[in-house]
């Protein structure tokens, strides 16, 4: 019987997952650290002007975050137990080993500047620290996502790209393009007055996942090969 080269239990398993282990144990530990020292109410939220508009309480911020990373990375790990293409879907572990380490590193980015925000009281610049790290989310996606193969939980899935392999390059290969432009938009994000600054960046969302897919359906109109 043939074994998985990355199964969770073997050494190679072991060395896709040790990110994603550490990104929830510092969590954890920061909640930890920072859940006696927070004020009743801990600012969660940041409106396009840079102003706090949202609270929780010391234990919903302690616990809230670590709870989403780890149930995220479970979450990571059942995906391709469910996925039907499953050839498809080991030839792009590359790629979606890349997605697990973007999204873990960025929800731990954003726990540790808002907990240090919380203990500490001082005002950030939340309206200009999410833009980047969401742009630099955004580039890195579009540089990779043209290795990704046809699968029903990662990349462009339109059903029109799904039921074509030559669909799914082009939608891919014209998206990694969009997802660079987008990301470069949301690093523009800090320059603009409101609202633009919340304009912007979404017209940057819009051209990563509405442009794609009304390509892919372009292509399957014109039966393009």
């Amino acid at each position: 019987m043939k074994t998985n080269k990355n199964n969770l239990f073997t050494s190679n398993g072991v060395k896709n997952e040790w990110f994603s282990w550490l990104t929830v144990i510092i969590a954890a530990i920061v909640g930890w650290w920072a859940y006696p020292n927070l004020p009743e109410r801990v600012p969660s939220h940041w409106g396009v002007t840079g102003q706090v508009d949202g609270w929780t309480t010391p234990l919903g911020h302690a616990l809230g975050v670590p709870a989403m990373m780890l149930g995220m990375y479970l979450l990571f790990l059942l995906i391709p137990v469910f996925e039907p293409r499953r050839k498809h879907f080991q030839e792009s572990l590359g790629f979606y080993q890349i997605i697990r380490t973007i999204m873990m590193a960025f929800l731990l980015f954003l726990f540790l500047v808002t907990s240090w925000i919380g203990v500490t009281g001082q005002t950030w610049r939340i309206d200009f620290i999410v833009p980047i790290a969401v742009g630099i989310m955004f580039i890195l996606i579009g540089n990779y996502l043209h290795q990704v193969k046809s699968n029903f939980f990662m990349g462009i899935r339109t059903p029109w790209a799904l039921s074509s392999e030559s669909n799914w390059k082009k939608t891919h290969h014209l998206g990694g393009y969009m997802f660079v432009i987008g990301g470069l938009l949301f690093f523009t994000t800090p320059l603009w007055p409101t609202p633009w600054n919340f304009y912007i960046p979404m017209a940057g969302i819009l051209l990563a996942g509405l442009v794609p897919t009304i390509y892919s359906y372009y292509l399957f109109a014109r039966k393009i090969k």
